[in-house]
Formats: C-alpha cells, structure tokens, sequence
C-alpha cells in the first residue's frame, strides 16, 4: 500500500454552494468508510484542507481527486506527496482526542 498527504487549495471560494459543500462531505465520508482516508480537515486559515489517504498506485488516488466535487467545480486543486510510513500512532483517535 502507499501512502499520501494531499494539500488542497482553494482556487475560487465564491463557487462553493451549499449543494457543492455538501456532496464534497458525502464524498469524503465515503472514502473514509472504505479506508481510503485516514484523516481530513481544513486548514486553520481557511485556504484549503490536508488530508492522509492510501492507494495501490498515485493514479488511483489521482482519479479519486480528479472526481471530488471541489476539484470538478473549479473550486480547489490539490498538491499530492507521496511517503513511506515508517512510524505511527496504534490508537489515532487517542492522538486526535482534545485534552
């Protein structure tokens, strides 16, 4: 399996919809269910979001941005860095869970 961090910036926030909002989420929760995504969020100053995922190949993960609803809009794009995972955290809820 490979692993990859994907940076997404906005390109045009004034095309986001609530419609186009909300089939970006559905779109991300699908892709977390089938443990594609490992974590997403937004920046904290709004410009875009991170996100982990995994993937066989890169084209597998750049077909999945090529159909996410931000991307297809014109609304973000997406900087894509490839890594192998050498360490990790056995329980990431834990490591997330606010203090």
């Amino acid at each position: 399996m490979n692993y990859f961090m994907i940076e997404g910036t906005i390109l045009n926030a004034d095309l986001m919809t609530d419609e186009i909002m909300k089939e970006h989420m559905a779109y991300t929760q699908k892709a977390m269910d089938d443990g594609t995504i490992l974590i997403s969020g937004l920046k904290t100053d709004m410009s875009g979001g991170i996100f982990v995922m995994r993937a066989e190949s890169i084209e597998k993960i750049e077909a999945y941005l090529s159909r996410e609803p931000f991307k297809m809009h014109g609304i973000q794009e997406y900087r894509l860095i490839e890594f192998d995972c050498h360490y990790f955290n056995s329980c990431p809820a834990e490591f997330f869970r606010q203090a």
